[in-house]
């Protein structure tokens, strides 16, 4: 039986293939997966959505992971 409450994640990677690689290794029916290609893009899903679990990468062009995650804890 499904739960009627389906966790959301979010992974954020400015690599396309990065995501789609982690989305196929952590879909599951009791999972909402959102992909970001920047932290732009990962902080507008965040105003939208509350995500039990961010996956972030470290090394993309301007805003990079570690300051997003500072950003996550401070809303």
């Amino acid at each position: 039986m499904l739960s009627e409450i389906q966790a959301k994640l979010l992974i954020v990677d400015d690599l396309p293939e990065n995501l789609l690689a982690l989305d196929a290794l952590i879909k599951r029916e009791d999972r909402i997966v959102f992909k970001a290609l920047s932290a732009d893009e990962a902080l507008s899903l965040l105003l939208q959505h509350e995500f039990a679990l961010a996956i972030l990468d470290v090394q993309m062009p301007g805003m990079n992971g570690f300051e997003l995650a500072e950003m996550m804890r401070s809303t």
